[in-house]
């Protein structure tokens, strides 16, 4: 295992390797707001038992890469002077502008954010030159599984499969399913923890609310999980969010998409529901599905086997 800190793109990322560099590469990208360290060794282990050279990395605005949101001066003031009442008050009106009580995003354009998803799909393909990884499998979970889309799209020929997990075409479409109220009631409660300076909580709500059924969300196991992950560095202020909203929608794309492709998602996906994984199965030509009962948006531990025997077994019959 090696890691190391990669001056690429004009920016710095942060990856981490396992495995014996000359076997096959995957290349592992993780969601919004997330970094590397949510690519657990239960997910890694096999898949480097299985003869692959895997690489986890923070994105950029994450962990141990360059960070873009910062917390404003105002901010700041607000969090440690306005009194609880008014400080819910106005994250609420704030929440209410961009998301209606549906879960449905109102119309608004992002314009000019920090960085796009084309950017940080920009950024894999520079951590790839700067390991001197000609080709590699890719799999990306959630925002990660849009930058894979892109890689595959826009970088085919450094392409060997991909992977998206509990990912979409994109956001805001108004043909796919939105979210759930009782997510965004969490989101709400969250920015206020956030707002507080509780990340930890903040954290430790969304996932709550992203936990699907099969497996109930046990916060005692979770919160012991969370530990490292906060501590290898959580950006409460990351644009991730602008990055996946400002980019268009791929799915008139996907049918350009050649390489081998396996869909993975939950059936009780809170903000990205199953439609959006079908959305991609349905227009990624051949491409495999593996369809999650029960299961929110997360990787559950408890399939951990499950998920990574499926991977396996596609990057090996490519």
């Amino acid at each position: 295992m090696t890691q190391g800190l990669a001056e690429v793109n004009n920016i710095n990322i942060w990856w981490e390797d396992f495995g014996d560099p000359s076997n096959p590469s995957v290349l592992l990208i993780m969601g919004a707001n997330a970094n590397c360290m949510q690519w657990t060794p239960e997910f890694i282990d096999p898949i480097v038992e299985a003869g692959f050279h895997v690489i986890r990395f923070d994105n950029r605005d994450v962990g141990k890469s360059t960070w873009f949101g910062k917390e404003s001066f105002s901010a700041k003031l607000v969090r440690l002077f306005l009194p609880n009442f008014l400080l819910k008050f106005f994250l609420n009106k704030a929440f209410n502008s961009i998301i209606d009580e549906n879960g449905y995003m109102q119309e608004f354009d992002i314009r000019d954010p920090d960085y796009t998803l084309d950017d940080m799909a920009k950024d894999a393909i520079s951590l790839m030159d700067h390991l001197n990884i000609d080709k590699a499998h890719i799999i990306g979970a959630s925002m990660g599984g849009m930058i894979t889309q892109l890689l595959a799209l826009d970088y085919p020929d450094r392409v060997l499969t991909i992977t998206p997990i509990m990912s979409s075409p994109g956001v805001g479409d108004p043909e796919l399913s939105n979210m759930t109220p009782s997510l965004v009631k969490g989101l709400q409660e969250s920015a206020f923890m956030d707002a507080k300076g509780n990340h930890a909580d903040s954290v430790t709500r969304i996932y709550r609310e992203l936990t699907g059924s099969r497996f109930p969300f046990n916060e005692e196991k979770f919160r012991e999980k969370l530990i490292p992950v906060m501590a290898h560095g959580h950006n409460p202020n990351c644009k991730h969010g602008d990055a996946a909203g400002a980019c268009p929608s791929r799915k008139d794309r996907l049918h350009q998409i050649s390489k081998p492709t396996l869909v993975i998602h939950g059936t009780e996906d809170a903000i990205l529901p199953l439609d959006h994984g079908m959305a991609l199965y349905d227009n990624i030509p051949n491409a495999k599905k593996m369809i999650m009962e029960g299961v929110g948006h997360e990787i559950p531990e408890e399939l951990a086997k499950d998920i990574t025997a499926e991977i396996i077994q596609h990057l090996k019959q490519s």
